[in-house]
Order: C-alpha cells, then sequence, then structure tokens
C-alpha cells in the first residue's frame, strides 16, 4: 500500500467531517497513534459578510488534540487550521473545526464517548481506558456538561425577503391548489 493509499485509509477510519490525514508519525507501540490533519477544500466563507475566501492569510497547528483510541493504542491529532484574509470587508477570519471546540484538547466524540464512560462508572476508570490522565478528563467532562447544558445559539429571525412557488402543485392538474 503506497503513502497516499494509507492517509486515504486513515482519512476514511477517523472520518473528522471536512478533513483529510496528511501525515501518520509512527510511533512505538506503547504510544499514541499521532495523526496530522487539513481541511480537505482550502476555502471558507467569511462570518462578517458571507463571501467565499480562498486567500489563505497563515496557517496554525493545534497543540495535540485527543481523539477516540483505535483498539487499545489512543490517537493523538495535530489540527491545521487556515486563516483566511476577506477582501470584501477587508477582514482576517478562521472557521472552526467542526469536530472540536476552540481551545478544547479534545474531540467532541471524545467527550461523548467518555461521559457514556463516565455514566457506567467513575472518571478514573474512564481515564483509564481512554488513556489520559484522571485530573485532565475531569476537567474536560465538567467542562463538556457545562457546553451541553448551554441552550444552542440560534441566529435571529429574518423578516422574508422572497416566497417561492410550489412547482408540483402546479404540475398537478387536481385543482386541489388554486393559482394565484
Amino acid at each position: 500500500m503506497c503513502e497516499r493509499d494509507q492517509l486515504a485509509f486513515w482519512t476514511n477510519l477517523l472520518n473528522l467531517d471536512g478533513f483529510q490525514v496528511v501525515h501518520e508519525q509512527l510511533t512505538a507501540a506503547d504510544e499514541p497513534r499521532h495523526f496530522t490533519v487539513i481541511p480537505k477544500t482550502p476555502v471558507g466563507i467569511c462570518p462578517h459578510c458571507g463571501q467565499l475566501s480562498e486567500d489563505i492569510h497563515r496557517r496554525t497547528e493545534s497543540a495535540l488534540v485527543h481523539d477516540l483510541p483505535l483498539g487499545e493504542r489512543a490517537v493523538a491529532l495535530t489540527v491545521r487550521t487556515y486563516q483566511y484574509w476577506c477582501a470584501a470587508c477587508d477582514r482576517a477570519f478562521t472557521p472552526p473545526p467542526p469536530f472540536l471546540v476552540p481551545g478544547g484538547h479534545a474531540t467532541e466524540r471524545f467527550l461523548e464517548q467518555a461521559r457514556q464512560l463516565i455514566g457506567f462508572g467513575d472518571i478514573a476508570n474512564a481515564a483509564a481506558f481512554l488513556k489520559v490522565s484522571e485530573s485532565s478528563l475531569g476537567r474536560w467532562y465538567y467542562d463538556y456538561l457545562e457546553r451541553r447544558r448551554q441552550p444552542p445559539i440560534t441566529p435571529p429571525v429574518q423578516p422574508i425577503r422572497q416566497l417561492g412557488i410550489d412547482e408540483l402543485s402546479l404540475k398537478k392538474s387536481t385543482g386541489s391548489s388554486s393559482p394565484c
């Protein structure tokens, strides 16, 4: 298997929304398997004006991020993100990875698995199973629970700007809808 096929295999296996594996660091059997991931498409939508931007202003790498283990082996990710420059509004922006909380040290699915394990046991056993320190897992777990308790941020309701026509009912000749 060539390196490109192997990286595609890890990309499919990890299934990180919108990201692909570009590097696998071979480590000893008792150390975490380490992957570097980048966005699949190097474009971003400006949150300020809604314009598409391909102008990469800066590249950044995260600290190691814990992900779900593969078998008995822990997984560590380095997440590369791009900061884009929007020419339309003359501002920089960085789209957040969908699987990672800003400033987080673990993926959302890792934290959900930890929550389930802690529900069946305790933090010490979950930390031993997930191969992370008990104090870190405890801090991440309580932060995760607090985020889940907060109501989701919903965009403000906008006025209707355009009405559409139901083409299917126009094509029907049943007379169930009257033309305007």
